[in-house]
């Protein structure tokens, strides 16, 4: 519209027009209509963060998290009633407190704020995959060797998240348990390499029972497999947290009896 016509308007429609004018340049400039706003972004702290986001910060955090009991109980001289006391006192306080977010809403509102991204959708309203790997850690250190224990712990940080990814971007067999047989090759494969070198590294140490070379082979392909095996299980209700390292280092104790 010219310039000049503008003057001789009323002054509503110069109202109206310099109120439509306003609109469209706020909707070039990627403004929002609060009317038509969608209130659940701003209900769920987490809907503005994506399904990628997420995925890599909570694999990141297994990575570490897991891997460093791993790597610290393998690899250190401590007993395994120390490390059993430290889980009995870990595993008490957090898993506590993982169950009672589902009774007082505001500490489950402060999880879900907190640590949102580095939880599974189902763990918002169930018990975290922590905890069960806490579990998991009590009884695996209790009833297998040193070995075995450390070995599983690695295998569940290395493994799972690696089998997850692949699966998730190559994955076209489907195997029992909703797992991909691309995933549990990633798994076995990856578990074998990581194992070889972390029994390897254990003996350079000191800290691992001496093995010859194909006695090490045997253990870390074995477990690894035990690791894959494990996944498939058809056990509802069981996170795969609890199951890899129960049963993986179960058999990797076996094994041991072997060698």
């Amino acid at each position: 519209m010219d310039l000049r016509s503008e003057v001789f308007m009323a002054p509503q429609d110069v109202a109206s027009n310099t109120l439509t004018h306003s609109t469209e340049a706020q909707t070039k400039r990627g403004s929002i209509d609060l009317a038509h706003l969608d209130p659940q972004p701003l209900l769920d702290p987490l809907a503005h963060v994506g399904r990628e986001t997420i995925s890599y910060k909570r694999k990141l955090f297994h990575v570490l998290g897991i891997g460093c009991v791993g790597v610290t109980y393998g690899y250190s001289q401590a007993s395994p009633m120390f490390v059993l006391g430290i889980l009995a006192v870990v595993t008490f306080i957090f898993s506590g407190l993982d169950i009672l977010r589902f009774y007082v809403p505001s500490l489950k509102a402060r999880v879900r704020r907190d640590f949102g991204p580095f939880m599974r959708n189902y763990e918002l309203d169930r018990l975290s995959g922590s905890s069960w790997f806490l579990f998991a850690a009590l009884i695996t250190v209790a009833l297998y060797s040193r070995e075995a224990a450390a070995l599983a712990f690695v295998y569940l940080a290395i493994g799972d998240p690696l089998a997850s990814w692949v699966g998730v971007r190559w994955g076209r067999t489907k195997l029992p348990g909703g797992k991909s047989l691309e995933g549990s090759l990633a798994l076995f494969l990856s578990a074998s390499v990581v194992g070889v070198a972390y029994l390897l590294g254990g003996q350079a140490l000191g800290t691992l029972a001496p093995l010859a070379l194909p006695a090490i082979a045997f253990l870390a392909i074995g477990g690894a497999l035990a690791a894959a095996f494990s996944e498939w299980l058809p056990l509802r209700g069981l996170d795969d947290n609890f199951v890899v390292p129960v049963v993986t280092g179960g058999v990797i104790t076996l094994l041991q009896l072997a060698v």
